[in-house]
């Protein structure tokens, strides 16, 4: 899309996000997996995903696995901890994550935490004889097109025991416009700049989400609409 095009809010955008380059900053890079993870905490990003395993541990259930996929800087995987542990659960949280910076900054940001473990790995890669009680993706679905989006599905639900939770954003304009403000008055990062509004474009509306799951082959998914501009999508085993 160029500079003075109207963005086209029914058609994923195919631009790429600066943060999908190879030879990324690793201190650009680590200083944007920090102002994610508090955007992330600001606009209650995290709330569809734990609402989630509190829909998918089942009663009695003391303690589960977790397969982060697209793990980043570990934020998410840290809250799923602790959300566990508030619960009086033990929650193991394995995340994978192609980008060996990216896992780095998860690994120093989280030394010394009991239940977390970060691996520079592609979630094809992964053997399909281990499983995963609740395989989870977030902020991650956005950055594939349409049909590594279905393969990635596929793939996710054939590692889950319980169920596959993933959160992403609507492609909407009031997102949109909403986090290009945000992020412009706020942000001196490139990356977070130029990434945040392009990634509502790549996003998500219902109807996409359902056709994916479908073209993936999955059960009908419960898909629904979380603060601040996010979808949630259980699909359960």
């Amino acid at each position: 899309m160029s500079a003075s095009a109207a963005p086209d809010f029914q058609t994923r955008s195919e631009a790429l996000e600066l943060m999908d380059a190879p030879d990324l900053d690793a201190a650009q890079l680590a200083e944007s997996l920090s102002e994610l993870a508090f955007l992330n905490a600001a606009l209650g990003g995290y709330g569809a995903t734990l609402g989630a395993l509190e829909r998918l541990i089942p009663p009695g259930c003391r303690e589960f696995d977790v397969l982060d996929v697209g793990s980043g800087g570990g934020d998410t995987a840290r809250r799923i901890v602790e959300w566990a542990r508030r619960r009086g659960l033990t929650a193991r949280v394995y995340g994978i994550d192609r980008s060996p910076e990216a896992v780095a900054c998860a690994r120093r940001s989280h030394a010394g935490r009991p239940g977390l473990e970060f691996t520079a790995q592609d979630l094809f890669d992964l053997p399909l004889t281990r499983k995963y009680d609740i395989v989870h993706a977030a902020l991650v679905l956005h950055h594939l097109p349409d049909d590594a989006a279905v393969k990635a599905l596929a793939k996710m639900y054939e590692l889950c025991r319980v169920g596959l939770v993933i959160n992403d954003l609507h492609c909407h304009p009031a997102a949109y416009y909403a986090i290009k403000g945000l992020t412009a008055l706020l942000s001196r990062n490139r990356l977070i700049r130029h990434d945040a509004p392009l990634s509502v474009l790549r996003a998500f509306r219902r109807s996409c989400l359902e056709d994916l799951a479908r073209r993936a082959g999955l059960p009908a998914p419960e898909i629904s609409w979380h603060w601040a501009f996010r979808w949630r999508m259980i699909v359960t085993k």
